[in-house]
């Protein structure tokens, strides 16, 4: 039958998606020939199905503002290429851009419950345990990233420990608001995600997951005794694991966080942002594109002394500025407006989960450059999915 056939693949377009966020914590560690990484090609198929189901049921769900103001930054961020300083990254910015601005769409497009809501939640806690379990493993064997530092293969310890960080207040949702299943999956996977964070040692994912704890203090008074325990143990097991239990190489750096924020230069981040905000003064309106921070500072920092590295802003905000100029940075100004707006008119619960989570995030790239990455876009859906469910009944949608 026709509907039939149209539900199957309403149906095998969700299962994708949800394949896609799953393997976002781990998008960089497991290649797939001709395409790049193993979740792009999870990307990739995921739009192919959510696009042909949606020409299959012949409408899609209107936009909300904060898309349209995601597709004019996108949009913007193309635009300079035409005068960029460095025209072949800011096409490859721009590309990476447009495709997270589809799965932006593809989440918000699909879904529209909150039991989707809740699954998309769970596939990136999922995601996020496999991920610490490839840190961990790669920790028992030796292989460091940096000195003494371990993640899953192919990231930067501090992207690394973020992506771990942001799952933790998802996960306390989950265990508070979940199903039962996804209750007891979610205390456990907490659990799990730590080691993997505390192997890091990024102080950047450690402030973080502290602020990501702000969920279970929020809604204290709404948990019951049991749920209380629960979301109190990890906590403790985090600041033991800062404290006595991780390898005594990442206690050490974990332990200069204070004296990095009170009189360091944050690993030379300073100098970096000085020599963006000195190209902006030379591109203040229209930036010097996408993607082309780089070769902006170059004239004041030169190039790294590690063969393939390059400068890049180390701070979202600052990034989006110098790249984009004070244009783009108004349209990313007001996406992020919106979207703390919407947090306002959300429920208690899912206003504490999300209120946190743009707190963690914020926490995070303020000291790294995200506004490329998948968590970042995914983040930003998530919350204008819940902002529509705000409007309906109790029950409804469920």
């Amino acid at each position: 039958m026709p509907g039939d056939g149209n539900g199957r693949l309403e149906r095998l377009a969700w299962a994708l998606l949800w394949l896609f966020v799953f393997s976002i914590p781990w998008q960089k560690s497991a290649g797939a020939p001709g395409v790049g990484t193993l979740s792009h090609l999870f990307g990739v198929v995921a739009f192919a199905a959510g696009a042909a189901a949606a020409w299959r049921r012949g409408r899609v769900r209107p936009p909300n503002l904060a898309i349209v103001l995601a597709g004019a930054w996108v949009l913007w961020s193309a635009a300079t290429y035409f005068w960029s300083l460095d025209p072949a990254a800011t096409a490859s910015r721009a590309l990476t851009f447009f495709e997270l601005w589809v799965m932006f769409w593809l989440v918000w497009d699909q879904c529209r419950s909150a039991s989707r809501q809740s699954q998309l939640l769970l596939a990136y806690v999922l995601g996020a345990v496999a991920a610490s379990g490839l840190g961990v493993l790669r920790y028992w064997q030796g292989r460091e990233t940096y000195y003494r530092r371990y993640t899953a293969p192919g990231f930067d310890p501090n992207d690394f420990g973020l992506i771990l960080a942001l799952a933790i207040p998802m996960a306390l949702y989950l265990s508070l608001r979940g199903g039962r299943r996804a209750r007891g999956i979610s205390r456990a996977a907490i659990l799990a995600i730590l080691p993997g964070l505390l192997l890091t040692g990024s102080r950047t994912a450690l402030v973080a997951a502290l602020v990501g704890f702000g969920f279970a203090v929020w809604t204290w008074r709404r948990a019951e005794g049991w749920e209380r325990a629960a979301s109190l143990l990890p906590l403790v097991l985090l600041l033991a694991g800062v404290f006595r239990l991780a390898p005594e190489h990442s206690r050490e750096r974990l332990a200069t966080l204070p004296s990095e924020l009170a009189q360091g230069t944050l690993h030379n981040r300073t100098q970096i942002w000085k020599a963006g905000l000195k190209a902006l003064k030379r591109h203040p309106l229209a930036g010097v594109g996408a993607g082309a921070y780089p070769e902006a500072v170059r004239p004041w920092l030169g190039v790294p002394p590690r063969a393939g590295h390059r400068y890049v802003a180390h701070n979202t905000f600052l990034s989006v500025l110098v790249e984009g100029g004070v244009t783009g940075f108004g349209l990313y100004a007001l996406l992020l407006t919106t979207l703390v707006v919407y947090v306002l008119m959300m429920r208690p619960v899912e206003r504490a989960l999300w209120a946190v989570m743009l707190a963690a995030w914020a926490a995070g790239v303020s000291t790294l450059t995200w506004e490329q990455y998948s968590p970042s876009w995914l983040m930003a859906a998530l919350i204008a999915t819940e902002w529509a469910r705000s409007f309906e009944s109790p029950g409804e949608g469920a």
